[in-house]
Formats: structure tokens, sequence, C-alpha cells
């Protein structure tokens, strides 16, 4: 075959169709892997954030509620012995708060005491955050985690502590703790919502600050303008 830029055109185009061919099937073939591998994690999730296991116990009712794009999911948990509630387990993204990448997703944990609820643990289900940074909040027993484990959810002020909050920031990290402590307050809302302590009639939704809008915030670069936990 004679070079000429009309073969050379053929060959790129078969060998760029093939490629193409091959990653796409090879991303179905995955895929369904990846989204069972995925629920298979929140599962386990569920019951750590409760400090039990399936075996002990499991999940007799799930409720989810879409806030635009956004889902929350409440788990209700149940002790397989005596039918007991252990807990609520809320699968929830960080809304107004973005990550310094993208939002996170938790998984927290509601242990019910007396007329109140004590966050009882939190996974870490999702994020982009920076390696050595940010993404220090999957490590356990990191400042955030401490921060608000063990805490009674209503009195918890969903912000850095630099700011008034109650969650002690990761260091060089203000962006992604914010949108950590975003996500455990959607967390307890849904927490609330689930359970019929959250009034979501019409003329509360009306008189909600305007200040709760679905708005991002990652305008700051993560380790600059002294983002620390001072």
């Amino acid at each position: 075959m004679k070079s000429s830029l009309k073969n050379m055109v053929v060959v790129l185009f078969t060998i760029t169709a093939v490629s193409a061919l091959l990653v796409a099937l090879v991303q179905d073939i995955t895929k369904d892997a990846i989204a069972t591998a995925n629920q298979e994690a929140k599962n386990v999730a569920k019951y750590k954030v409760l400090s039990t296991t399936a075996e002990e116990a499991m999940v007799v009712a799930d409720t989810t509620r879409h806030i635009g794009d956004f889902q929350i999911t409440v788990s209700t948990v149940q002790r397989k012995a005596d039918q007991s509630i252990v807990g609520y387990a809320v699968e929830a993204p960080s809304i107004t708060k973005s990550g310094y990448a993208d939002c996170i997703v938790l998984m927290v944990g509601f242990v019910e005491e007396g007329d109140g609820c004590v966050v009882n643990g939190v996974e870490v289900l999702s994020q982009k955050e920076t390696p050595g940074l940010g993404a220090n909040m999957t490590k356990e027993g990191n400042s955030l985690e401490r921060s608000i484990v063990g805490k009674s959810a209503k009195d918890v002020k969903f912000g850095v502590t630099k700011e008034g909050g109650s969650f002690d920031a990761l260091t060089g990290s203000t962006i992604s703790s914010r949108a950590y402590a975003n996500a455990i307050e959607t967390a307890y809302a849904g927490y609330l919502w689930a359970t019929g302590r959250l009034n979501t009639s019409a003329e509360a939704v009306e008189a909600a600050p305007s200040g709760a809008s679905m708005t991002y915030d990652n305008s700051e670069p993560e380790a600059q303008k002294g983002e620390s936990n001072e």
C-alpha cells in the first residue's frame, strides 16, 4: 500500500475508533462492579456509624428525600434480637458548601437519647479533596470527627470554630471543613425530616432564611489565606 494522506487518515481513524470502542467496553464491564462496590460500602457504613453490624441489626426502612439534584437517604436500623431501634443512618451531601473540588457525601449515625439525638459516628462516602489536606477527613479520629461524635446534634453549631461553629477545622483545609460541617447539618435535617420533627409546610419554607439557598463557595485557595484550625 502506497503511503498517502488518504491512507494515513484511514489508519488513524481506524485506530481511534477501535480505541474508543475498547474504552467503552471496559467502562461497560466495570460500571456494574463499581456500582455494586459502592452500594456495599454504603451498607457497611450504615452499621458502622451506629456501632453495630449486619449480624446484630438490620435496615427496616429507607426514606429518601430530594432537594434539587441532591438526595438524602435515611435508613432506620433495628436490632434483630428485640426489634428495638438502634438508630438512624443518614447518607447526605454538603448542599450549600462545596469542598475544595466538589461536594462531599457522608454517612452519619444518629442515636436517640431523651427528646434529642446524639451523633454516634461519621463515615466519608465520597470526597475529592486535596491529599494531605482536606482528604484527611477520611482518617479515623480526625479533628472534624472528634468535634461531632458523641455530641447532642441540637447543640451543634454547623460551622468551623474560627467562624463561631463547633467544628475544629482540618489544618490548612477550612473549605473542606466547612463542607464537612454542612454535610452533617444536611444529615441532621434529613433525620429530623424522616422522623417527623422538621416542619416542611409551605409556610415554614417561605419563612426560612434566604441564606439557605443551594449555592457553592469554593473561591478560596485551600491552603492559603490563613486556612488552618487556629
